[in-house]
């Protein structure tokens, strides 16, 4: 019986470019992997496209998968999106870099990975309960920064390799 049963899978072991580096990759017609930050870290990984197509992804070691690479076959291109996650974000109210330094010691050492944009330091959440804990960690520092939760596709810093806890 399992003999004669066929499996239509698509087997990636290679990432064919990426749509934010290279401008001579469109986007158009290609199906969607929508994936969560997490399992971009995966190297070995088996998931649907947006239009059911079963994929299997079994990249190197060294390769992983981030948001806008393009993978597939010479039929089928897919492009990988990573999914919004919430984020807290914070921001100074003013230039103060006795704020900056305290703020980035009490981040660090919750070992967060973070995203700097548009003069605001990103890191992840898991529930919005913890915007009350960042609250009390930041006690001596609220009255500088304004914090908020936040939704979008988070690209840590590259520069500081953490892993979360």
């Amino acid at each position: 019986f399992y003999q004669n049963l066929k499996v239509d899978m698509i087997n990636i072991n290679l990432i064919l470019g990426n749509i934010f580096k290279e401008s001579s990759l469109e986007s158009n017609n290609f199906e969607k992997l929508i994936i969560s930050r997490i399992d971009l870290e995966k190297r070995i990984l088996r998931k649907k496209t947006n239009l059911g197509t079963d994929i299997g992804i079994n990249l190197n070691s060294s390769t992983k998968l981030q948001h806008g690479d393009i993978i597939g076959n010479s039929e089928t291109k897919i492009i990988v999106e990573q999914m919004p996650e919430k984020v807290i974000s914070v921001k100074l109210k003013e230039n103060n870099e006795k704020i900056a330094i305290l703020l980035g010691h009490i981040i660090g050492n919750r070992h967060r990975p973070v995203a700097i944009k548009d003069k605001m330091i990103l890191f992840p959440i898991q529930e919005d309960s913890e915007l009350e804990i960042f609250q009390r960690l930041f006690k001596e520092i609220i009255g500088y920064i304004e914090l908020k939760i936040e939704e979008e596709i988070f690209l840590p810093h590259t520069s500081a390799d953490v892993h979360e806890h």
